[in-house]
């Protein structure tokens, strides 16, 4: 069965419940709440509708799948950007993710190498995004 994976930050408004309706597995957990997430491809659609519902404004969600990188950004002000990762966008995306975390821009100019040192993520990005990773 095909996945995804997304580590839920900025979500005190989602509900286990929520998850668990969507056949969404919790895989751990952090102790300020943040959720590692295990998530079936064909609830995808759902989960990213949740996700611009009731996701903390000034947060993003990442969404890492096998063939695609989904960002969900949702601003301050309410609005949402969603996007591919691609190397077309991918330093757009670097600036809305140091934006988001008050840090400078460029700091991490290779996304893919980014989100792989997320512990959560690194087998599954080693796996489907080497190429991208150590270019």
């Amino acid at each position: 069965m095909s996945y995804h994976l997304s580590y839920l930050m900025g979500a005190e408004n989602i509900e286990d419940k929520e998850l668990e309706s969507l056949d969404i597995k919790i895989e751990d957990r952090t102790s300020d709440g943040d959720r590692m997430l295990k998530i079936p491809e064909e609830k995808l659609s759902q989960y990213i509708k949740l996700i611009k519902a009731k996701l903390t404004k000034g947060f993003w969600n990442e969404i890492v799948g096998a063939k695609e990188i989904l960002f969900i950004f949702k601003f301050n002000d309410g609005n949402i950007k969603e996007y591919e990762l691609s190397p077309e966008n991918e330093q757009e995306i670097d600036k809305l993710c140091a934006e988001f975390n008050n840090e400078p821009p460029n700091k991490n100019t290779n996304v893919y190498k980014y989100i792989s040192d997320n512990k959560f993520y690194h087998d599954f990005m080693i796996e489907h995004y080497s190429d991208m990773i150590n270019r």
